[in-house]
């Protein structure tokens, strides 16, 4: 079976990773050496999508105390890119457990560097699909989630493709605890009405916008975006599901501090 660190190429030979990263983030932009065996076996996992559809249950679940060994709060970050988004939030939030996820391997190892040199250990990254990954997300385990900048696909009206992507936020709003926060940004406003139209009528949940965005969401191509004129939309879902009186509060570091408005 192929599980271990991305670094352990022979692992995951035979595997194919398909999948692009967002405009002007091609991986094979990226110049850089895989990280040492050390960090690599601390922050890096290679999951192969092959693996995991034949035997899900060999792989650890998506939560604090499989992942991380303890039950703190869990953010994870689906397309993590190079991982600024979650080293910089793991830097400012200590007590809370940040994963990222992405089918590339030169921007993980350029997050694996960024995490080992700053000593994070609250974050791991993982590689692969995170299609495959998705019965491995359980119930009320994750206090935020971030889909950021995604690249744009051509596939909006296409039945196939959409089932896959209602299937990626029903299953993610499952994993929110109650109080619990997806946030979503893209340049495209196709896909930005493809995904809120998925979540009002499959999921039946309200999309909370957010104009003033907290600087710890802004990530590095977030702002180039906008430096070159281009428009970020954006949204927030939060899940309500259970009262907020009656359900145990999400201990995200959303509570604090950030201005969401609603």
């Amino acid at each position: 079976m192929r599980y271990g660190i991305a670094g352990d190429r022979s692992r995951c030979r035979g595997n194919v990773f398909v999948g692009i990263m967002a405009r002007g983030r091609h991986p094979a932009r990226i110049r850089i050496d895989p990280p040492d065996e050390r960090s690599a076996a601390n922050y890096l996992r290679c999951w192969c999508g092959r693996d995991l559809h034949r035997e899900p249950n060999r792989f650890p679940g998506l939560t604090s105390p499989e992942l991380f060994d303890n039950g703190r709060p869990l953010e994870i970050d689906f397309g993590c890119g190079t991982g600024a988004l979650i080293c910089s939030r793991a830097r400012a939030f200590p007590d809370v457990n940040f994963l990222g996820i992405d089918i590339s391997q030169k921007p993980l190892f350029c997050a694996v560097k960024e995490a080992a040199a700053s000593h994070l250990e609250n974050t791991k990254f993982i590689r692969g699909n995170f299609d495959t990954m998705l019965p491995l997300l359980r119930p009320q385990t994750v206090n935020a989630a971030f889909y950021l900048l995604p690249n744009p696909p051509r596939d909006y009206h296409q039945e196939r493709a959409n089932a896959r992507r209602r299937r990626f936020l029903k299953s993610l709003y499952t994993a929110l605890v109650p109080g619990g926060r997806f946030f979503f940004a893209t340049d495209s406003n196709l896909f930005l009405e493809c995904i809120k139209g998925i979540i009002r009528c499959d999921i039946g949940h309200e999309t909370l916008t957010f104009e003033d965005v907290p600087l710890s969401i802004k990530t590095q191509y977030w702002r180039i975006w906008e430096e070159h004129g281009r428009s970020v939309k954006s949204f927030a879902v939060e899940k309500r599901e259970i009262p907020f009186a009656q359900g145990a509060c999400a201990r995200s570091s959303f509570r604090h501090g950030a201005r969401i408005h609603m």
